[in-house]
């Protein structure tokens, strides 16, 4: 459920064998650094968080009517035992989820992808971290952003690795938007005690990306004069690793497709 590059690969395959006729969007090419605002994630203290941020953040990125903050002190264990519903927006179905606890990390965080709308081509999409603290209210969301039904997003997937050496997972998501390059946006978001920040974005079709071995790994197809979208003749895989501000491209060469 949680692999993306599973998720983009059935995108694409579907898509290509469709009857569009239209050429597909260029993929773009190495990815641009995030702003400098916010492509530094602070090292994770031992303890949870006591001086929660501001609520609601005027930049957090939910719905007017979602909740930022949940009463319930239960830990993240108790509420993952139990139901999501409470972390996403009223009347939408949470679709991923990703617990983002280490063993003996006092530090509890949540990540929910949610879905609301019946129209799987006009639906709202939207993703937040929610993090526990000692203080009332007990949790609060640090990180969100939501897809209005007009971006046609089709599904965010969600997957969880350490990419920053900090000893906390960061969260890749990606964004489907379909097409007939399985198109839509990446986004790594590295969370932090108190907060998270975006550290990566990318809008790109006939892209995947996936984490693999502490970096971002991703694969654009590249096509000859004569290929069919199908069916590229090669794919150009690149290994992107952070530096302590930002993903640089540290390997690349070209696969061929196997028979």
């Amino acid at each position: 459920m949680r692999a993306i590059s599973g998720l983009a690969a059935l995108v694409l395959c579907l898509a290509a064998c469709g009857t569009d006729g239209g050429s597909a969007p260029t993929a773009t090419g190495t990815p641009s650094p995030p702003p400098s605002s916010s492509t530094t994630p602070s090292p994770a203290p031992s303890e949870i968080p006591t001086t929660p941020p501001p609520s609601p953040s005027p930049s957090l990125g939910l719905p007017k009517d979602a909740p930022a903050t949940l009463d319930d002190p239960l830990p993240v264990a108790e509420i993952a035992a139990a139901d999501f519903a409470d972390l996403a927006p009223p009347g939408a179905t949470v679709t991923f989820t990703e617990v983002l606890l280490r063993p003996g990390d006092p530090l509890d965080q949540i990540a929910v992808a949610w879905r609301r709308g019946e129209d799987p081509f006009a639906s709202e999409h939207g993703f937040a971290i929610w993090q526990r603290f000692e203080t009332d209210p007990p949790w609060r969301a640090v990180y969100a952003f939501t897809d209005r039904p007009a971006r046609g997003v089709l599904g965010i997937a969600l997957e969880a690795g350490d990419l920053t050496a900090d000893g906390l997972p960061e969260l890749l998501t990606f964004e489907q938007t379909g097409g007939t390059g399985a198109c839509g946006t990446f986004r790594v978001t590295s969370p932090r005690p108190g907060g998270a920040s975006e550290v990566f974005r990318e809008e790109a079709c006939d892209v995947q990306i996936r984490i693999a071995d502490g970096a971002l790994e991703r694969r654009e197809a590249v096509y000859g004069p004569d290929d069919p979208h199908c069916c590229p003749s090669a794919f150009r895989v690149s290994r992107l690793e952070w530096d302590g501000e930002t993903f640089v491209q540290t390997e690349r060469h070209l696969l061929q497709p196997t028979a």
